[in-house]
Protein backbone atom coordinates (compact mmCIF):
# COMPACT_ATOMS: atom_id res chain seq x y z
CA UNK A 1 0.00 0.00 0.00
CA UNK A 2 1.33 3.73 -1.31
CA UNK A 3 0.41 6.37 1.04
CA UNK A 4 1.10 9.08 -0.95
CA UNK A 5 1.77 12.59 1.18
CA UNK A 6 1.11 16.36 0.81
CA UNK A 7 1.40 18.83 3.21
CA UNK A 8 0.92 23.12 3.17
CA UNK A 9 0.72 25.73 5.31
CA UNK A 10 -2.65 26.35 3.77
CA UNK A 11 -5.27 24.60 1.89
CA UNK A 12 -3.86 26.10 -1.52
CA UNK A 13 -0.40 24.06 -1.10
CA UNK A 14 -1.82 20.84 -1.47
CA UNK A 15 -2.98 19.26 -4.93
CA UNK A 16 -7.14 19.40 -3.73
CA UNK A 17 -9.29 17.61 -5.80
CA UNK A 18 -12.88 17.09 -6.90
CA UNK A 19 -14.41 13.74 -5.61
CA UNK A 20 -18.01 12.09 -6.00
CA UNK A 21 -18.55 11.11 -1.99
CA UNK A 22 -17.08 11.97 0.91
CA UNK A 23 -17.39 10.95 4.64
CA UNK A 24 -16.98 13.37 7.18
CA UNK A 25 -17.40 14.15 11.15
CA UNK A 26 -19.39 16.78 12.96
CA UNK A 27 -16.71 19.79 13.21
CA UNK A 28 -16.02 21.08 16.88
CA UNK A 29 -13.20 23.92 16.00
CA UNK A 30 -11.62 26.42 13.96
CA UNK A 31 -9.77 23.86 11.70
CA UNK A 32 -12.80 21.30 11.59
CA UNK A 33 -14.89 24.27 9.93
CA UNK A 34 -12.69 25.13 7.98
CA UNK A 35 -11.51 21.99 6.40
CA UNK A 36 -15.10 20.98 5.74
CA UNK A 37 -15.86 24.77 3.97
CA UNK A 38 -12.94 24.07 1.73
CA UNK A 39 -13.71 20.73 0.55
CA UNK A 40 -18.17 21.34 0.81
CA UNK A 41 -17.66 22.51 -3.36
CA UNK A 42 -15.53 19.49 -3.92
CA UNK A 43 -18.02 16.86 -3.08
CA UNK A 44 -21.12 15.59 -4.79
CA UNK A 45 -22.13 13.93 -1.86
CA UNK A 46 -21.31 14.41 1.58
CA UNK A 47 -22.36 11.71 4.27
CA UNK A 48 -21.62 12.86 8.09
CA UNK A 49 -20.61 9.77 10.23
CA UNK A 50 -20.87 9.52 14.42
CA UNK A 51 -20.38 5.89 15.70
CA UNK A 52 -22.10 5.09 18.67
CA UNK A 53 -19.32 2.51 21.20
CA UNK A 54 -22.64 1.31 23.34
CA UNK A 55 -25.21 0.14 20.66
CA UNK A 56 -22.75 -0.51 17.76
CA UNK A 57 -24.96 2.06 15.70
CA UNK A 58 -23.31 4.01 13.03
CA UNK A 59 -25.54 7.14 12.81
CA UNK A 60 -25.39 8.27 8.65
CA UNK A 61 -26.88 11.79 8.04
CA UNK A 62 -29.31 11.10 10.94
CA UNK A 63 -29.86 7.47 9.42
CA UNK A 64 -29.33 4.71 11.97
CA UNK A 65 -26.92 1.93 10.48
CA UNK A 66 -25.68 -1.11 12.44
CA UNK A 67 -22.26 -1.52 12.37
CA UNK A 68 -22.54 -4.98 10.91
CA UNK A 69 -24.58 -2.99 7.83
CA UNK A 70 -22.15 -0.64 7.37
CA UNK A 71 -20.53 -2.59 4.56
CA UNK A 72 -23.48 -3.22 2.63
CA UNK A 73 -24.60 1.11 3.05
CA UNK A 74 -20.91 2.19 1.38
CA UNK A 75 -21.63 -0.38 -1.29
CA UNK A 76 -24.91 0.76 -1.98
CA UNK A 77 -23.11 4.58 -1.58
CA UNK A 78 -19.62 4.22 -3.10
CA UNK A 79 -19.58 5.33 -6.82
CA UNK A 80 -16.68 7.36 -7.64
CA UNK A 81 -13.47 9.04 -6.15
CA UNK A 82 -13.76 8.90 -2.17
CA UNK A 83 -12.59 11.69 0.60
CA UNK A 84 -12.28 11.21 3.89
CA UNK A 85 -12.68 14.39 6.14
CA UNK A 86 -10.33 12.81 8.85
CA UNK A 87 -9.75 16.18 10.56
CA UNK A 88 -14.12 15.84 12.06
CA UNK A 89 -13.84 12.14 11.70
CA UNK A 90 -13.35 10.17 14.99
CA UNK A 91 -10.98 7.06 14.72
CA UNK A 92 -13.57 4.20 14.56
CA UNK A 93 -15.05 6.01 11.24
CA UNK A 94 -12.18 6.16 10.00
CA UNK A 95 -11.36 2.77 10.56
CA UNK A 96 -14.86 1.75 9.35
CA UNK A 97 -14.26 3.56 6.45
CA UNK A 98 -11.23 2.28 5.09
CA UNK A 99 -12.16 -1.46 6.17
CA UNK A 100 -15.16 -1.19 3.87
CA UNK A 101 -13.91 0.65 1.17
CA UNK A 102 -10.73 -2.34 1.01
CA UNK A 103 -13.78 -4.63 0.96
CA UNK A 104 -15.35 -3.05 -1.77
CA UNK A 105 -11.88 -2.96 -3.30
CA UNK A 106 -11.78 0.64 -3.80
CA UNK A 107 -7.91 0.72 -4.33
CA UNK A 108 -7.74 4.49 -4.71
CA UNK A 109 -9.14 7.32 -2.19
CA UNK A 110 -8.06 10.33 -0.29
CA UNK A 111 -7.91 11.97 3.14
CA UNK A 112 -7.48 15.25 4.36
CA UNK A 113 -6.26 16.59 7.71
CA UNK A 114 -6.18 20.39 9.35
CA UNK A 115 -3.82 20.53 12.26
CA UNK A 116 -4.36 22.62 15.15
CA UNK A 117 -2.35 25.88 15.38
CA UNK A 118 -2.44 25.42 19.29
CA UNK A 119 -4.28 23.40 22.06
CA UNK A 120 -6.54 25.44 24.56
CA UNK A 121 -5.69 24.22 27.61
CA UNK A 122 -7.49 24.51 31.26
CA UNK A 123 -6.86 27.72 32.79
CA UNK A 124 -6.54 26.11 36.02
CA UNK A 125 -3.53 24.10 35.03
CA UNK A 126 -1.59 26.81 32.73
CA UNK A 127 0.57 27.59 36.05
CA UNK A 128 0.86 24.58 38.24
CA UNK A 129 0.67 21.84 35.25
CA UNK A 130 1.34 22.76 32.02
CA UNK A 131 1.55 20.11 30.52
CA UNK A 132 -2.38 19.15 31.18
CA UNK A 133 -4.61 19.38 27.60
CA UNK A 134 -8.28 17.88 28.74
CA UNK A 135 -8.57 17.33 24.74
CA UNK A 136 -11.68 14.68 25.65
CA UNK A 137 -15.13 15.75 27.59
CA UNK A 138 -15.18 12.15 28.65
CA UNK A 139 -13.95 8.78 27.70
CA UNK A 140 -16.00 5.68 28.18
CA UNK A 141 -13.60 3.19 28.40
CA UNK A 142 -11.58 0.80 26.36
CA UNK A 143 -14.53 -1.59 24.47
CA UNK A 144 -14.52 -3.62 21.04
CA UNK A 145 -15.17 -3.13 17.70
CA UNK A 146 -16.73 -5.24 16.05
CA UNK A 147 -14.30 -6.90 13.01
CA UNK A 148 -11.32 -5.92 15.34
CA UNK A 149 -11.48 -7.08 18.41
CA UNK A 150 -9.20 -9.33 20.35
CA UNK A 151 -9.70 -11.65 23.11
CA UNK A 152 -7.32 -10.60 26.23
CA UNK A 153 -8.25 -14.06 27.80
CA UNK A 154 -6.67 -15.78 25.02
CA UNK A 155 -3.84 -17.83 26.05
CA UNK A 156 -1.88 -17.20 22.69
CA UNK A 157 0.95 -13.97 23.44
CA UNK A 158 -0.37 -10.84 22.16
CA UNK A 159 1.98 -7.96 21.14
CA UNK A 160 0.45 -4.89 22.13
CA UNK A 161 1.63 -0.87 20.26
CA UNK A 162 0.01 2.12 22.03
CA UNK A 163 0.15 5.34 20.06
CA UNK A 164 0.37 8.19 22.89
CA UNK A 165 -0.52 11.55 22.79
CA UNK A 166 -1.00 13.89 25.82
CA UNK A 167 -3.60 12.58 27.33
CA UNK A 168 -1.21 10.79 29.82
CA UNK A 169 -5.20 8.98 31.63
CA UNK A 170 -5.83 6.93 28.64
CA UNK A 171 -2.81 4.70 29.15
CA UNK A 172 -3.37 4.06 32.43
CA UNK A 173 -7.05 3.32 32.05
CA UNK A 174 -5.83 0.43 29.30
CA UNK A 175 -4.01 -0.81 32.17
CA UNK A 176 -6.65 -0.61 34.81
CA UNK A 177 -9.56 -1.85 32.21
CA UNK A 178 -7.74 -4.61 30.36
CA UNK A 179 -6.00 -6.74 33.47
CA UNK A 180 -4.83 -9.40 31.15
CA UNK A 181 -2.34 -6.95 29.28
CA UNK A 182 0.95 -7.96 29.34
CA UNK A 183 3.73 -5.39 29.91
CA UNK A 184 6.23 -7.44 28.69
CA UNK A 185 4.69 -7.13 25.15
CA UNK A 186 3.69 -3.76 24.94
CA UNK A 187 5.32 -1.17 22.83
CA UNK A 188 4.70 2.48 22.70
CA UNK A 189 5.12 4.88 19.82
CA UNK A 190 5.87 8.81 20.19
CA UNK A 191 4.30 11.55 17.26
CA UNK A 192 8.38 12.39 16.45
CA UNK A 193 8.81 14.72 14.98
CA UNK A 194 5.54 16.36 16.46
CA UNK A 195 2.97 19.01 14.94
CA UNK A 196 5.57 21.46 16.80
CA UNK A 197 8.94 21.15 17.84
CA UNK A 198 8.87 20.77 21.39
CA UNK A 199 5.47 19.32 21.60
CA UNK A 200 6.88 16.12 21.88
CA UNK A 201 8.05 16.59 25.22
CA UNK A 202 4.62 16.94 26.72
CA UNK A 203 3.60 13.44 25.39
CA UNK A 204 6.58 12.06 26.80
CA UNK A 205 6.51 13.89 30.58
CA UNK A 206 2.92 13.28 30.44
CA UNK A 207 3.10 9.15 29.87
CA UNK A 208 7.04 8.40 31.19
CA UNK A 209 5.25 7.70 34.74
CA UNK A 210 2.39 5.56 33.26
CA UNK A 211 4.68 3.54 31.78
CA UNK A 212 7.33 3.16 34.71
CA UNK A 213 4.70 2.18 36.61
CA UNK A 214 2.87 -0.43 34.25
CA UNK A 215 6.85 -2.08 33.47
CA UNK A 216 6.20 -1.83 29.86
CA UNK A 217 9.11 -3.14 28.48
CA UNK A 218 7.84 -3.60 24.74
CA UNK A 219 9.83 -1.30 23.38
CA UNK A 220 9.89 2.56 22.19
CA UNK A 221 9.14 3.56 19.04
CA UNK A 222 9.11 7.13 17.14
CA UNK A 223 6.73 7.75 13.82
CA UNK A 224 6.64 11.33 12.66
CA UNK A 225 3.30 13.09 14.53
CA UNK A 226 1.81 13.81 11.21
CA UNK A 227 3.07 10.51 8.99
CA UNK A 228 0.70 7.59 8.70
CA UNK A 229 3.22 6.00 5.92
CA UNK A 230 6.08 5.70 9.46
CA UNK A 231 2.92 3.75 11.07
CA UNK A 232 2.04 1.52 8.60
CA UNK A 233 5.88 0.75 8.09
CA UNK A 234 6.13 0.51 11.85
CA UNK A 235 3.47 -1.98 11.93
CA UNK A 236 4.55 -4.20 9.24
CA UNK A 237 8.15 -4.41 10.71
CA UNK A 238 6.76 -5.13 13.84
CA UNK A 239 3.84 -7.80 12.54
CA UNK A 240 6.73 -9.57 10.51
CA UNK A 241 8.61 -10.11 13.67
CA UNK A 242 6.11 -11.97 15.69
CA UNK A 243 6.47 -15.19 17.47
CA UNK A 244 4.77 -18.28 16.17
CA UNK A 245 1.57 -17.88 17.36
CA UNK A 246 1.55 -14.49 18.71
CA UNK A 247 -0.91 -12.15 17.46
CA UNK A 248 -0.42 -8.02 17.28
CA UNK A 249 -3.31 -5.31 18.50
CA UNK A 250 -2.91 -1.84 18.42
CA UNK A 251 -4.29 1.16 20.54
CA UNK A 252 -4.19 4.42 18.49
CA UNK A 253 -4.33 6.78 21.63
CA UNK A 254 -1.84 9.31 19.70
CA UNK A 255 -2.24 11.74 16.91
CA UNK A 256 -5.40 11.59 14.00
CA UNK A 257 -2.32 10.81 11.23
CA UNK A 258 -1.02 7.92 13.60
CA UNK A 259 -4.67 6.82 13.48
CA UNK A 260 -4.93 7.03 10.02
CA UNK A 261 -1.72 4.81 9.62
CA UNK A 262 -3.48 2.11 12.22
CA UNK A 263 -6.58 2.15 10.34
CA UNK A 264 -5.03 1.61 6.79
CA UNK A 265 -2.72 -1.61 8.32
CA UNK A 266 -5.65 -2.86 10.57
CA UNK A 267 -7.49 -2.96 6.95
CA UNK A 268 -5.02 -4.76 4.97
CA UNK A 269 -4.42 -7.18 8.01
CA UNK A 270 -7.51 -8.54 9.71
CA UNK A 271 -6.00 -10.80 12.11
CA UNK A 272 -4.47 -7.43 13.67
CA UNK A 273 -6.93 -6.63 16.85
CA UNK A 274 -7.85 -2.83 17.99
CA UNK A 275 -8.43 -1.63 21.46
CA UNK A 276 -9.94 1.57 21.48
CA UNK A 277 -11.39 3.97 24.61
CA UNK A 278 -13.89 6.22 22.45
CA UNK A 279 -13.39 9.50 23.84
CA UNK A 280 -15.76 12.25 23.76
CA UNK A 281 -14.15 15.22 22.35
CA UNK A 282 -14.43 19.28 23.73
CA UNK A 283 -16.04 21.84 21.83
CA UNK A 284 -13.25 23.79 20.62
CA UNK A 285 -10.48 22.48 22.04
CA UNK A 286 -8.73 23.91 19.80
CA UNK A 287 -8.22 27.38 17.78
CA UNK A 288 -6.97 28.34 14.15
CA UNK A 289 -5.71 26.58 11.84
CA UNK A 290 -1.96 25.66 10.78
CA UNK A 291 -0.69 22.63 8.59
CA UNK A 292 -2.74 21.26 5.87
CA UNK A 293 -2.26 17.30 4.62
CA UNK A 294 -3.55 15.36 2.29
CA UNK A 295 -3.02 11.62 2.30
CA UNK A 296 -3.75 9.62 -0.77
CA UNK A 297 -4.13 5.80 -0.17
CA UNK A 298 -2.62 3.72 -3.90
CA UNK A 299 -3.65 0.39 -2.99
CA UNK A 300 -3.75 -0.59 -7.18
CA UNK A 301 -0.05 -2.06 -6.83
CA UNK A 302 0.24 -4.93 -4.48
CA UNK A 303 2.68 -4.13 -1.69
CA UNK A 304 3.50 -5.00 1.71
Amino acid sequence: MRIIMQSGKSAAEVELKNWSVGFCGTPLDDRGRAAIDETKGRVERWFSLSYDAETFVVDVNGESVNIDDFLDYLQRHVDGPVLLEATTLGFVEILLCCRGLTDLNVRVFDLIYVEPLKYNRPKKSRVLHNRDFELSSDVPGFRAIPGNAILLADRRPQKGVFFLGYEESRLRRAFEDLQMLDSARSAIAFGVPAFRPGWEMDAIANNIAVVRENNLRGGVHYCGATNPAAVFELLSDIRSGLIEGERLFVAPIGTKPHGIGAALFVSKNRDVGVIYDHPRRRVDRTDDTSDWHLYSVDDSLEEA
